[in-house]
């Protein structure tokens, strides 16, 4: 799985690790609706967010034959949709140091998430924990050691047909001067493909524990991207739409959920290879 795969841990991570918000808690995150506004281009990030809808649904396409070596990124690629096209939309709130962790503990996790350390991973401690054949591509307890901190993946892409299905779990556990740190994200999803179309739905769940002292900080939340696309067999989205959201499931109390703390969704719409308009919701 090696690096596509961690930059998805690792994303999922810093956003569960440093944002924070606040509100009611949703039985199923994805019964959450949202009303949306008229269309209008999008904006720098809202673009980049498509971009990574493009190449995606590249990668998708290309995932359901491939067994060379590319194949674990692919997949890493597909199953990260949701929480890389969150990133690039909303970004995080970076707060965690308001819920009282240290600033020296605050450095250490922002070095492993998206420092020069996290840039160096090469691959898993042990390679041959990723298997890839015709019909899946596995991950058995595969792990990355960074000094103190760990990362475990395990759980499997499958493809039969015209459907790739995944469920995969990424643990991190990190432990700095004064803090300790466990990010759970749960990656899963199903695309089923047409003659020229991508439907289905990708979803990571991410939950985060913080501790600190006395201090412990708890949160969870989960992004979803559900896709009804056509493409033009080269990755290129020519029409559909594709709808993200992002769904607190529990959050640290006294923060606002308001702004950048509140659930949040966009659809974006397609109106032909590159064109993309996108209505926010209301």
């Amino acid at each position: 799985m090696g690096t596509h795969m961690r930059k998805l841990t690792l994303a999922a991570l810093c956003a569960a690790a440093m944002a924070c918000g606040g509100g009611d808690e949703a039985a199923d995150p994805a019964s959450r609706k949202f009303t949306y506004g008229a269309a209008s281009s999008p904006t720098a990030e809202e673009q980049a967010a498509a971009a990574t809808a493009e190449g995606t649904t590249a990668d998708a396409i290309a995932l359901r034959t491939d067994t060379s070596a590319t194949a674990d990124a692919r997949a890493s690629s597909v199953a990260g949709l949701p929480d890389t096209m969150a990133a690039s939309a909303w970004g995080s709130a970076s707060v965690a140091a308001a819920t009282g962790l240290p600033g020296a503990g605050l450095e250490r996790t922002l070095s492993i998430l998206g420092g020069p350390s996290a840039a160096a991973l090469t691959g898993f401690d042990d390679p041959a924990c990723v298997s890839v054949s015709v019909g899946s591509i596995a991950y058995d307890g595969c792990t990355i050691t960074m000094g103190t901190d760990a990362i475990t993946v395990d759980g499997t892409v499958t493809r039969a047909g015209s459907t790739v299905t995944w469920s995969l779990t990424s643990t991190l556990t990190s432990a700095g001067d004064g803090y300790s740190m466990t990010v759970v994200v749960h990656p899963t999803g199903s695309l089923t493909f047409g003659a020229g179309t991508v439907a289905g739905r990708a979803r990571s769940d991410t939950s985060a524990t913080v501790r600190s002292g006395l201090t412990s900080m708890h949160l969870a939340y989960t992004t979803l991207a559900d896709l009804d696309l056509e493409h033009d067999g080269n990755g290129c989205i020519t029409g559909g739409t594709l709808e993200l959201r992002r769904v607190w499931t529990d959050r640290v109390p006294g923060m606002p959920s308001d702004g950048p703390y509140a659930d949040a969704g966009l659809l974006f719409t397609w109106q032909g290879c590159g064109v993309v308009l996108v209505s926010r919701a209301i």
